[in-house]
């Protein structure tokens, strides 16, 4: 076996604060060659990142001239994996033999990934939603009365624009995996160690993978089947904490959420709206059940992976045509697609939630062992009837859905269920 020598990419992240940004880890000089008369591949980089993190370093080899890295490398030993410093001539030994016996190419290419979690590259967020006080639940107003508690968020805070993608989940899936983070269950899911994510134990399941999913193994990473790419990952909860932690981010809690989505102007008393944009919905405002929306496939699919749409599909060029949906803060698909994992805890009620947020209060900490959490905004399997008012599969913003955070029931417990990230300017 024989390899050329080969060059690489780089990673850059940004930070999770409001305003100032994290230093970029950069990879450069990337050297790689064969050792002679051997099967051995020795690779050479530098790593820099000004703010002196510890980072996490992961290897993925083409054999292709780059087109494709699917060459199954495993067997690397050096500096690689997590707790990573940053310098000069940093080294990894990859037994190519080990892996690719009996393999030759002249188009060898090696990647060189550095995450120092800090944030996740390309990830576009909504606008800032400022501190201060909204009216949860519902208010006597246009959705009608019921429950209601005044609560204050004593900070600013960022949503991602867009619920979480399968190719941003499989990327945070084989950074983790190298990292010790996160292991393989065969073909069919992959789960955590102990001790990586608040809230995770070990052996949680993070997603069900494999050919009738999303996201798959194929030989050696995680990658999206077919053409999902841009559309939203489907996910336990643990999964997307897990995620969320990993580039230094979090989910919001309930409040943080139905504040989110009901924008700046109909958070108060009499100011409510059943959804983000009004008091009906018709096909082209979002992805529910029956919604005509040619991605899905009304009362499920045999593959239970066609039901999605692409995030940011309602910006005005759906089918059938609709407006731009991007709610007051930027933020798309509050209602409909997924629904979206809060890291609050089922079990208390509007009238019980605190009136000052805290992420240390027992309904939002990650201390301990909970089976059940609470998920707001609908989904692709959410009902709807022709009238617009009436909805029992809450797609109505102050709706809440009590759902279990393990994968006792199997993939059909969570196959509606996605998540965006939320960043604080806390002081």
């Amino acid at each position: 076996m024989r390899t050329a020598t080969l060059v690489i990419c780089t990673v850059a992240l940004f930070a999770t604060g409001a305003t100032v940004q994290a230093a970029v880890p950069i990879v450069t000089n990337v050297v790689a060659s064969q050792q002679v008369s051997s099967k051995l591949v020795d690779i050479y980089y530098d790593v820099f990142d000004d703010d002196g993190d510890t980072l996490k370093i992961r290897v993925e080899i083409s054999d292709n001239g780059g087109n494709l890295y699917s060459v199954p490398a495993f067997s690397f030993t050096g500096d690689i994996g997590e707790g990573i410093t940053t310098g000069a001539n940093k080294y990894i030994l990859w037994d190519a033999g080990a892996d690719w016996d009996g393999e030759y190419s002249d188009q060898m290419r090696v990647k060189v990934i550095a995450v120092d979690a800090q944030g996740l590259p390309g990830l576009e967020w909504g606008n800032e939603i400022p501190p201060g006080g909204f009216l949860m639940g519902q208010d006597g107003g246009a959705e009608g009365s019921g429950p209601s508690r005044h609560v204050n968020i004593p900070w600013s805070y960022w949503f991602s624009k867009y619920e979480i993608r399968n190719d941003q989940y499989a990327d945070f899936l084989n950074t983790a995996l190298v990292a010790g983070e996160v292991w393989r269950d065969g073909t069919t899911s992959a789960k955590a160690f102990a001790g990586k994510y608040g809230g995770v134990s070990a052996n949680d399941v993070l997603i069900s993978i494999g050919d009738v999913r999303d996201v798959r193994w194929n030989v050696n990473n995680f990658e999206v089947v077919e053409n999902r790419t841009n559309f939203p990952v489907r996910v336990t909860w643990y999964g997307a904490i897990a995620f969320a932690q990993h580039y230094g981010y979090d989910l919001p809690t309930e409040a943080e959420w139905e504040k989110a989505a009901r924008g700046p102007d109909h958070d108060d008393e009499d100011e409510h709206q059943v959804y983000p944009w009004g008091d009906l919905i018709v096909n082209g405002n979002a992805n529910y059940y029956s919604s005509g929306d040619p991605w899905t496939s009304a009362g499920g699919s045999s593959r239970g992976s066609r039901n999605t749409t692409p995030v940011g599909y309602y910006d005005g060029n759906q089918t059938p045509f609709g407006p731009d949906m991007a709610n007051a803060y930027g933020l798309y698909d509050l209602v409909g697609n997924v629904r979206e994992w809060t890291r609050t805890v089922w079990g208390y009620s509007i009238e019980s939630y605190q009136q000052q947020e805290s992420l240390a209060a027992p309904n939002n900490s990650l201390t301990g062992t909970y089976r059940y959490g609470v998920a707001r905004g609908g989904s692709w399997f959410s009902g709807y009837t022709s009238s617009g008012s009436a909805n029992s599969k809450h797609l109505k913003i102050y709706e809440r859905l009590q759902q279990g955070r393990d994968d006792d029931a199997g993939y059909s417990s969570y196959r509606d269920m996605g998540f965006r990230v939320i960043r604080r300017d806390t002081p």
